[in-house]
Formats: C-alpha cells, sequence, structure tokens
C-alpha cells in the first residue's frame, strides 16, 4: 500500500490514509481503552499512599510476568542469583537490587524482551524509531498495551490541557505523506476516519508557510499534536511574515523535543492556543505531562521512573541523574530498570495543582542539537526514519557540511551492503530534496562524557543557519 500510495493523486492518497486510520483507531481507541480511560481518571487524584500501594503490587506482578515469560530477564535475573521467592516480595525501594537494562541489549533483540505467553496468543505490533539518538530500536505491543498508553494520554496529557484524543486534530510528525522533496501543495494530507489533517514535517520552508496556514484553516483542528521543533519552526516564520491562524484551537500537546520557554510563547503567540509538553518513549516505559500549572508530571501509574548515578543507585531529590524506568502497563514487551539515555531530576517541591502523588520531573536535562537545513530553507531535526528495518546498522549519525552535502556516519554489522546504503540515501533525499551525500561506515561515533553522541552535527557558517536552527533534545 506505502509503494502504490507514492503514485495516485492527493484525492486518493487522502482514501488510504482514512481507511488506515479506521483500522488505526479501532486498535488505539478500542478494546481496553475506555475502561482505562476510567482507571486513569479513578488514579489522578489518589492519596500518595494508596498510589504507594499500587504502584508496589503492579510492580510485583510485572516482576514475576517478566521472571516467568520474558527469555532475556528470565536468564539474566537467574543468573544473578535470583529467583521468584526474591520478587513476591520485592518493594520499590529494592529495585535497585536487580541490574539495570542498557537500551544497547535491547538493539537488535526485541524479541528476547517479548513475553512467550502473549506472543503465542495474540496478534502483536511492532514500531520502529531510533528517536534522537541515532539507534534503532523496536518496541513490540499488543493492541491492549497501546490501548493502556493512549488511555494514559487521553486523561493526563490530553486531558490535563483540556481537550482530547478524539477531537479533530493536526499531526506534524515522521510519516512522508507528501511523498518526494519536491512535491507541490497541499503539504497535508487528509485522514477522514479520525478527523486528523496530517501536515509533512519535511517540507517547512518560508516559501510553502501560507499553505500550511491553509490547511489548518480549511480544516480548523481542535487539539494540535506532534513535533514540538516543527510547530516552533513553522511559528517562526508564520512571525516572519505577518501571518496567524484564523480561528483559535483549544491546545497544543507536543512531544519529541524539549518545550523551552521561548518555543511555548512564539508557539502560543501565532497558534493562539497553549502549548502542552509531553514526554515519552516509543518503548512506552515513561510518560511525563504537563499539568496546568505548567509542571511535568512523572505518570508513574503507567511507568515507575528512578534517577540513577553512574553507579546504578538512586541519587537525592533535586540532582541530575539518568533516567531509568520500569514499565507498569506493558504485557508484551516489559522492560524492566531501562535507561532510556536521558538525563533528568526531580523536584523536591509540590505542585498547587495537589497531585503530590505524581512526581514532577523538574528538568529533562537539554543539549543543543542541530537542525538540518535544505538548500531551499527547509528545516529539520527529526531524521529517525533513515536507520530502522536496517538489520545491519547498529546506529548512525548525519553531519551537515554544507547546504548541498551531508555525510552520513554509520556503525554497522558484517553484512552492510549498497543496497542498504542507497536505502539511506533515498530516506534523506526524501526528506531534503536532491544533495550531495556520502555514507561512511566507521567502527564508533566518538561519545560525550555521559556516554552520549551527537545524533545530528551542522557544521554550516553562522550567516547560513536559521535564528530556529538548533533545538534542545532530552540529553
Amino acid at each position: 500500500m506505502e509503494k502504490a500510495y507514492r503514485h495516485v493523486p492527493v484525492w486518493a492518497q487522502n482514501l488510504g490514509l482514512s481507511l488506515y486510520g479506521l483500522s488505526y483507531r479501532r486498535e488505539r481507541l478500542g478494546g481496553v481503552f475506555c475502561s482505562s480511560v476510567a482507571d486513569f481518571q479513578a488514579r489522578d487524584r489518589w492519596p500518595k499512599n494508596r498510589m504507594h500501594e499500587f504502584l508496589e503490587r503492579q510492580l510485583r506482578s510485572v516482576l514475576l510476568h517478566a521472571f516467568r515469560e520474558v527469555p532475556y530477564y528470565s536468564q539474566r535475573w537467574r543468573t544473578a542469583g535470583l529467583d521468584s521467592t526474591d520478587l513476591e516480595r520485592m518493594t520499590l525501594p529494592d529495585l535497585s537490587k536487580l541490574p539495570v537494562t542498557p537500551k544497547r541489549d535491547l538493539v537488535g533483540n526485541a524479541d528476547l524482551f517479548v513475553a512467550q505467553n502473549i506472543a503465542c496468543k495474540k496478534k502483536l505490533h511492532r514500531y520502529h524509531s531510533s528517536g534522537s539518538t541515532g539507534t534503532p530500536i523496536t518496541c513490540v505491543l499488543s493492541s491492549e498495551d497501546h490501548q493502556r498508553f493512549f488511555a494514559a494520554r487521553e486523561v493526563r496529557s490530553f486531558g490535563w490541557a483540556g481537550t482530547s484524543i478524539r477531537s479533530p486534530r493536526a499531526m506534524i510528525g515522521g510519516r512522508i505523506v507528501v511523498p518526494g522533496a519536491d512535491s507541490p501543495p497541499p503539504y497535508y494530507r487528509y485522514n477522514w476516519s479520525e478527523r486528523q489533517v496530517y501536515f509533512s514535517a519535511f517540507h517547512i520552508s518560508p516559501d510553502r508557510v501560507r499553505d500550511y496556514l491553509e490547511g489548518f484553516n480549511r480544516y480548523r483542528p481542535a487539539v494540535l499534536t506532534g513535533y514540538a521543533h516543527s510547530y516552533y519552526t513553522l511559528a517562526r516564520m508564520m512571525l516572519d511574515k505577518g501571518l496567524r491562524l484564523d480561528y483559535a484551537p483549544a491546545a497544543l500537546v507536543l512531544s519529541s523535543e524539549k518545550l523551552t520557554r521561548e518555543m511555548k510563547s512564539v508557539i502560543q503567540k501565532v497558534f493562539r492556543a497553549r502549548p502542552f509538553e509531553e514526554y515519552g518513549a516509543v518503548e512506552q516505559c515513561v510518560l511525563a505531562t504537563e499539568c496546568e500549572f505548567s509542571n511535568l508530571h512523572i505518570n508513574s501509574d503507567f511507568g515507575f521512573v528512578e534517577i540513577l548515578d553512574e553507579k546504578d543507585m538512586p541519587v537525592p531529590v533535586g540532582t541530575p541523574g539518568r533516567i531509568v524506568c520500569t514499565a507498569l502497563l506493558s504485557e508484551t514487551q516489559p522492560l524492566i530498570r531501562y535507561d532510556l539515555g536521558d538525563i533528568g531530576k526531580l523536584s523536591a517541591a509540590g505542585c498547587a495543582c495537589g497531585r503530590d502523588h505524581l512526581p514532577v520531573l523538574q528538568e529533562v536535562t537539554g543539549r543543543v542539537e542541530d537542525v538540518v537545513v535544505g538548500p531551499d530553507g527547509r528545516q529539520t531535526v527529526r531524521l529517525h526514519g533513515l536507520f530502522i528495518d536496517l538489520p545491519h546498522v547498529l546506529e548512525g549519525q548525519v553531519i551537515q557540511e554544507s547546504l548541498d552535502a551531508i555525510r552520513i556516519r554509520v556503525v554497522t554489522h558484517p553484512g552492510f551492503d549498497d543496497r542498504e546504503e542507497q536505502t539511506i540515501r533515498k530516506r534523506l533525499e526524501e526528506r531534503i530534496g536532491k544533495i550531495q551525500i556520502k555514507v561512511e561506515s566507521v567502527e564508533r561515533i566518538e561519545r560525550t562524557e555521559r556516554g552520549k553522541f551527537r545524533a545530528i552535527i551542522s557544521l554550516l557558517p553562522a550567516n547560513h543557519m536559521p535564528e530556529s536552527s538548533k533545538v534542545a533534545l532530552p540529553e
């Protein structure tokens, strides 16, 4: 269907998206979605002690399930001398007795993390991403896992923002909904099934701004979702041209990049609605959402979060450390003490909203990540689609050397060949346009002192860099 999509007219692409949207809506918002929404709503105002009791019961259940059914944890914990009796008595402070799961163990080994009793009786879905890290990840979910995740977002992300995921909405995301970097307008497609207008994240440039504005004003979505930096880039370009929406949406619920104070101000001025931040991961083991008092709360009843030091031990509240999470509602691929690779710290202060049972994530430490700028002025920071579904690519880095030249460094397994290299080239051209692309295999990509590497590096001179060409991403 994806191959045919590229070659049919816009009306047929809209129809294809709508048929896909009908199926996708049932998968996300059917089944246990409504009952899970009721559960999250009930826990939204629980006292702290009641939430603590719930989390410990849920934790023990998840640990026993992982020990009995998930090959990775069964083998690793048995090797460490643990048995089911140890897990049955485990409390939240006891989590430090379990080893941390590094992200590298999941890369290329997704099936080792899948519960065998779920795999044999349910249809499973695979989702691929490399986020901002350049490291391809495969997430395996059942429909029920997906429904619980969207129920959490419905109550805590959209609900706290005063809207609903079931409202007419806009999306700027990573799908190639407008095939071809040089395609003519419109730079959006419409999904009738979900009343969703989906804008391309890869065609945002000064000369295309009016077409994006026309799409918003035509469909008037009530809630705007997707990449924070894409909305920020679009908003800056609209400000430069003196453009505004001719209606006021209910809210924006934005993710994928850190939403800075400047970004919030510019976005609110142009889109005439308040942006709310959402912090999560494709692995669906953590969700933090912004309340009405602008604090980012960890949804502990979705995924329990620890902030750890270099020795994998908890740090004092208010001290930065590694964000490590334990998925409490994923039956298919339950990740236990999973190191996301981000740095954050908890707040010692409470929140005026009164949700003291949901800790405040005071900060997800950001780094300044460079934005790729196309020859025609388009800007994008989300290039995660370059490396997914390539079995011999371990990680990749994009280096922009000039407006029309990009070098891609990849760490590969034996077997990486011309076919995979051409796939990377084609994917980048789909997003940026025809430019010079050099792909080189390297043994390793240099790390920072925290063990991270920059997924995108721009070497453009300052006079070629637009004001919005850097974005804060989780570190």
